[in-house]
């Protein structure tokens, strides 16, 4: 009951704030509409005091009803490799808008570097959408019926967030040298374009160290977990239930 009536007092001291700064404005109006040609100090001093209020106010308010996506990530699986030995990444991504407006998340992209070389990077593209319950039951393999393709835009509501499980490979087929992993620091940065952006922006950065155990694991079929404990996705590990997040054995990169 307390809180309840601090908020309520502390309600009513804005709402009263912001009507002595719109009658301020408006005394200023009115000051311009009758001609008064020298104001007193007093006047000039608390207009300019109330131009600031409003303007504050206004920025305010603008960014209260813009679309401001943020992206969580940084956990990486390696679903065993296909029979030509050609690697795709599966992201956990969870995608937030702070934003009281809604708007379209148009795609992702990500830049993988391997052992900071920036002439070895390439870019990979979004190629699918993963079903991780169908993943699951499929002993964790990608089938057809758990990857939903292709890859689209969505709509994020206001104060909304939704995480989805992207399956990327690299953009340009035939154009670059297939993807083979191989021991080393694989260093991943992730791009979104949305309504609210003209260009893409760099939303996450982050690193694995990927070793020969764990490449042979990917190779003789078993799917490999590159865990970011600096960023934890809450969310989508409740999606998938708890234990079933993480097999038991999973080996982690860092």
């Amino acid at each position: 009951m307390r809180e309840t009536l601090l908020s309520l007092a502390a309600l009513l001291r804005k709402t009263h704030l912001n009507t002595l700064a719109i009658l301020a404005a408006s005394l200023l109006a009115a000051a311009a509409a009758t001609g008064i040609a020298a104001p007193p100090a007093w006047l000039t001093l608390g207009l300019a005091l109330a131009g600031f209020w409003l303007a504050a106010l206004a920025a305010g308010k603008a960014k209260m009803v813009e679309f401001t996506p943020e992206v969580l990530g940084g956990d990486v699986i390696l679903p065993p490799s296909r029979a030509s030995g050609e690697v795709r990444m599966l992201l956990p991504l969870q995608f937030t808008n702070s934003g009281s407006a809604g708007g379209v998340v148009e795609w992702v992209a990500l830049r993988l570097t391997i052992d900071g070389d920036a002439g070895r990077s390439v870019l990979l593209s979004p190629v699918a959408e993963v079903d991780m319950q169908r993943f699951i039951r499929a002993k964790r393999r990608l089938e057809p019926d758990n990857t939903l393709d292709p890859f689209i835009a969505f709509s994020l509501e206001g104060k909304r967030s939704v995480t989805k499980f992207v399956l990327f490979d690299l953009a340009e087929k035939g154009r670059t040298a297939p993807l083979h992993l191989a021991p080393g620091r694989y260093g991943f940065e992730l791009f979104v374009k949305s309504s609210a952006t003209r260009q893409p922006k760099l939303e996450r950065t982050f690193e694995h160290a990927l070793d020969a155990k764990q490449i042979d694991e990917v190779r003789n079929d078993n799917t490999v977990y590159l865990i970011n404990y600096q960023i934890t996705l809450p969310s989508a590990r409740r999606e998938i239930g708890g234990g079933e997040w993480l097999p038991r054995a999973a080996r982690f990169s860092n």
